[in-house]
């Protein structure tokens, strides 16, 4: 065939045939080729080089999930006795594995605030096996000064772990801030069309045996339809996230300034506690703002029913425009005492800004805020 297809083809196998045993047995001992698609398959390689290049790391996994990545890294790298140290603003789901499962497995999870740098580097300087952080944070976007926490924990000889799905790899380059592995939802801005669940690591040679055995074993892998559709994402990453960082520091400079708002959180604001490590770490600001409602419960939960245009929904990160109230579904899960203590409070919402023309997204808004 002369010509070649100009978009990587989907390889909807999960076993692979060879002509002669030798052939297994090289691919079986020295990872030559593909067997089987929960080790390894072409569509899913393809799309984890393009991710490892635009992240600027040696290697990437797929995941069929942001919280298959998550368990994964974090099994692989811990044992018995060992001591977690964890901001404690995190999605839900990963807060629920440190703080329900892994003390199970008799590991401990040390939970400070994300902005009480004073506070990790003691609890580091204490004891850490593995530093796990996320930033910008879900969902109050705060800011995590990454560098010195990150030099802090490898002087402990201490793994460093970093959910950057907030960010996107177009905002946010987490390794040369000192990170070892960088975890990403691909669901959200990877992924980007609100239609695949998937999840990646990035890393370097030295963490990617370990983190790739232990996908093999617990299975957690990304099948190729995903892989298929990552990969489509990957390719308007960079425009998407450029859209989005401007129309949402144009959305939170008018929620600022409305009478019935209380606190628009946006790392992009000056008023934002961390905008100056913000300025410094992150190339954009994201397209995630959340803001409390001048009002109580019902009062919120009237305004997100009056929403038009964007839509009340979970995830993130895509090109549809989203909202929600983290109490009644991503933190849902949190004790109230847990939610207090992240700054979590029932007239939060949660805005995730899509690619819609911004006069749209503020003026359904605007509307929506006239009966509160």
């Amino acid at each position: 065939m002369k010509g070649k297809p100009v978009i990587y083809p989907v390889h909807l196998t999960a076993t692979y045939k060879f002509k002669q045993s030798d052939d297994l047995i090289d691919v079986v001992q020295n990872r030559s080729g593909f067997l089987y698609s929960r080790w390894d398959n072409p569509s899913v390689v393809e799309v984890e080089n393009e991710l490892a290049a635009l992240e600027g790391a040696d290697k990437a996994l797929g995941f069929g999930s942001g919280m298959a990545a998550i368990t994964t890294a974090l099994v692989a790298n811990i044992k018995a006795g060992h001591r977690i140290v964890a901001t404690r603003q995190l999605y839900g789901a990963t807060f629920e594995f440190l703080n329900e499962v892994l003390p199970k497995l008799n590991v401990e999870t040390v939970f400070a605030d994300c902005w009480d740098t004073d506070r990790l580097l003691r609890e580091i300087e204490t004891g850490v096996d593995i530093l796990y952080l996320e930033t910008p944070t879900n969902p109050l976007l705060r800011i995590v000064d990454v560098a010195p926490l990150a030099r802090a924990a490898r002087k402990k000889d201490a793994l460093v772990m970093l959910d950057s799905t907030f960010a996107s790899p177009i905002n946010q380059k987490p390794l040369g801030l000192g990170v070892d592995v960088v975890i990403h939802s691909a669901t959200k801005y990877i992924g980007g069309h609100h239609d695949i669940t998937a999840g990646f690591l990035c890393c370097n040679r030295p963490h990617f045996e370990n983190l790739w055995t232990h996908r093999k074993i617990l299975g957690g892998v990304m099948d190729p339809m995903s892989a298929f559709l990552a990969s489509r994402g990957l390719k308007t990453l960079e425009l998407r996230v450029q859209r989005q960082n401007k129309s949402a520091l144009h959305i939170a400079e008018f929620l600022e300034t409305h009478t019935k708002i209380k606190t628009v959180y946006y790392p992009g604001l000056k008023s934002h506690p961390d905008h100056e490590i913000a300025k410094k770490q992150l190339a954009g600001f994201g397209g995630m703002l959340s803001f409390e409602i001048d009002g109580n419960f019902d009062q919120t939960k009237g305004f997100m029913d009056r929403l038009s245009h964007v839509k009340l929904a979970t995830s993130l990160g895509g090109v549809t425009s989203l909202a929600n109230q983290p109490i009644t579904n991503t933190h849902a899960a949190l004790s109230p005492q847990d939610r207090s203590k992240a700054g979590i409070g029932e007239n939060l919402v949660r805005l995730s800004v899509g690619i819609e023309p911004v006069e749209t997204l503020i003026g359904d808004l605007k509307e929506a805020l006239k009966n509160v």
